[in-house]
């Protein structure tokens, strides 16, 4: 029975001396050092004093209650991450899936397809319906007020605008007094400006047919225009200019004697547009911007927006714009008159 006792008394001994544990003096350990056999505990005051310690380092114990909230909350988190790692449910994908096809009902490849298919009908729909745009033209016709002239044509497409411009045979704009179209119901014809010697026509229709009568300011006799619509090719501009002379017509500073030329003379429209011109014409150099000069069939053609004053010249065309154009003999130096000076040009092969 010692055993039980010696147990009983030194378990005793230490319940018996709570000055010991709720001690602030801090134990001092010493080291071994060498030739000692064994370390002493020594209880020597600090130099902290008690309440200096207190203030240092303050301890505050949790309420039973805050203790177990912060282990559920602790309990929630780690549940929360477990649900992410675990898999889904068979009830979970079906509802997924269907939450993207209510927001997704189209797939990448069928939104592509639909877009193709959207931009081919857009274009179709643009198109003319033969399916391919019209060719653009620009023409300078030369016309007579005189009944026996030729009917000047204007081809205009569906889609487009064509303009018809009226000049007199000094290349003045001549301005338009009134017109008359046949179908209004097939081509939209209107002005582009009050006074102005230009006309804008646009069908209404894919295939159509009717005639414009345009008369002109201080003119008795009007001039009829034939108007049809083209798949093929359609009119952007077409330059009238008409045999006689308007309110407007350009004076030049130098009289001098121009022949009469007829208007069916296409070779001299052709000098007087700068196009068209035959291949076989050799074109010459000059010294003035404003004069261009060819050599065709052993005559000399010169262009020009100045008057031309001399060599004399057998035939003589205007054109829009003020632009005229000569025929001649070959010469290395013509005179021109240019806002009433003489001007020397030398032309060269």
């Amino acid at each position: 029975m010692a055993r039980p006792t010696a147990f009983v008394a030194l378990l005793t001994a230490f319940t018996a001396a709570p000055a010991f544990a709720q001690s602030t003096s801090p134990v001092t350990m010493h080291p071994i050092l060498p030739g000692q056999t064994n370390v002493e505990l020594s209880n020597e005051s600090s130099p902290i004093s008690e309440g200096e310690a207190a203030q240092s380092s303050p301890r505050t114990t949790p309420s039973p209650q805050q203790s177990q909230a912060r282990a559920q909350q602790s309990r929630r988190l780690l549940n929360s991450l477990n649900d992410l790692d675990r898999p889904l449910s068979p009830e979970e994908i079906t509802a997924y899936g269907q939450s993207l096809r209510e927001q997704f009902p189209l797939n990448p490849d069928m939104i592509r397809d639909y877009r193709r298919r959207l931009n081919e009908s857009q274009r179709a729909a643009a198109l003319p319906p033969s399916g391919i745009r019209p060719e653009a033209l620009t023409q300078s016709l030369r016309v007579s007020l005189d009944t026996r002239g030729p009917t000047p044509q204007l081809e205009t497409s569906p889609g487009t605008v064509s303009i018809i411009s009226f000049f007199d045979q000094t290349g003045a704009p001549w301005p338009i007094a009134s017109f008359v179209v046949g179908r209004e119901d097939a081509f939209q014809v209107y002005a582009m400006q009050e006074g102005s010697n230009q006309l804008a026509v646009s069908p209404m229709v894919a295939h159509g047919y009717s005639n414009l009568a345009v008369s002109l300011v201080k003119e008795d006799q009007p001039l009829v225009i034939d108007l049809e619509t083209n798949e093929a090719r359609s009119h952007y501009r077409l330059d009238l200019s008409v045999n006689g002379r308007g309110p407007n017509a350009i004076i030049p500073a130098v009289q001098t004697r121009e022949p009469k030329q007829t208007a069916s003379d296409e070779l001299m429209m052709a000098f007087v547009q700068g196009s068209d011109i035959p291949k076989t014409a050799r074109k010459l150099s000059t010294d003035d911007s404003d004069v261009a000069a060819w050599h065709f069939n052993g005559n000399l053609y010169i262009r020009t927006n100045q008057t031309l004053m001399a060599p004399s010249w057998s035939a003589t065309l205007a054109g829009p714009g003020g632009i005229k154009a000569y025929r001649l003999r070959p010469a290395p130096v013509a005179l021109i008159s240019r806002n009433g000076q003489v001007t020397k040009v030398r032309i060269t092969q």
